[in-house]
C-alpha cells in the first residue's frame, strides 16, 4: 500500500461511545479500573468547579465553554492508540523533540477537532494551566484513592509533584489569578466529609 493509498482513521461517536469501555492506568495496579469517560467527566467537573474560584468574573462564556469541551475530550486519542505511559511520552519528547513529535502528529489525524481544541485554548492562556492542573488532579485523586502497592505509591508521589510544580508554574505565569484554589479543592476531594455518610447517618446514633 503506498503512502497516498493509506486511509488515516479519524474518531467519530461511534468510537466516543467506546469511551466507558477504555481503560487508563494499565500500568500501574489499581483496585478498579478508570474509564476514560471518568476521565473525562472528572477534568470537566474539576474544571467546573475552578473556573469561578481561580477566574473570578475575568473570564468570557466563551472561553468557558472551550474549557468545557475540550475537559471533555482532551485525551478521547486514546480510544485508538491506549494509555501511553507518562514515562513513553516524555521519552518520545525527548528523542524527536516539538513538530517532529510522532505521537503529536498521529493524535492530529485520529481527532484534528480536538487539535483545534487546543489551539483555540491557547488563545486564553490560563486555560491551559488549568486544563494541566485539573487533570493532575483526577490523577492524584484516582491512584491515591484506588492505587494498590509500592508502585502505585510512588506513582502518586511523583503525580503530586507534578501538580504541585503546575500551580507554581501557574502563579508565575498568571499571579492574577487565585491558583491557591486548586490545592484547596484536591484537599477537598481527599479529606472533606463525605455527603452520603452524612445523609446515611451513623448507625446507632441517636
Amino acid at each position: 500500500m503506498t503512502r497516498q493509498q493509506f486511509v488515516q482513521p479519524t474518531l467519530d461517536m461511534r468510537d466516543i461511545a467506546r469511551s466507558g469501555h477504555v481503560t487508563r492506568w494499565h500500568s500501574v495496579r489499581t483496585g478498579r479500573d478508570q474509564t476514560l469517560a471518568e476521565h473525562h467527566y472528572m477534568v470537566a467537573m474539576i474544571v467546573t468547579h475552578l473556573i469561578p474560584r481561580i477566574f473570578g468574573n475575568a473570564i468570557t462564556p466563551g472561553q468557558r465553554l472551550t474549557l468545557l469541551e475540550y475537559a471533555l475530550c482532551h485525551d478521547a486519542p486514546e480510544l485508538l492508540m491506549g494509555d501511553l505511559p507518562s514515562p513513553l511520552k516524555r521519552r518520545v519528547e525527548q528523542i524527536c523533540p516539538g513538530q517532529d513529535n510522532p505521537l503529536t502528529l498521529i493524535e492530529r489525524q485520529i481527532a484534528p477537532e480536538i487539535a483545534e481544541l487546543r489551539e483555540k485554548l491557547r488563545e486564553f492562556s490560563p486555560g491551559v494551566n488549568l486544563i494541566k492542573i485539573a487533570d493532575l488532579m483526577d490523577a492524584v485523586h484516582f491512584i491515591s484513592q484506588e492505587g494498590i502497592g509500592h508502585h502505585a505509591g510512588e506513582v502518586c508521589s511523583q503525580l503530586r509533584r507534578q501538580f504541585a510544580e503546575a500551580v507554581a508554574a501557574a502563579e508565575k505565569k498568571h499571579p492574577e489569578c487565585r491558583w491557591s484554589s486548586a490545592g484547596e479543592l484536591l484537599e477537598q476531594m481527599e479529606n472533606g466529609a463525605a455527603n452520603q455518610v452524612a445523609f446515611e447517618g451513623v448507625p446507632g446514633a441517636v
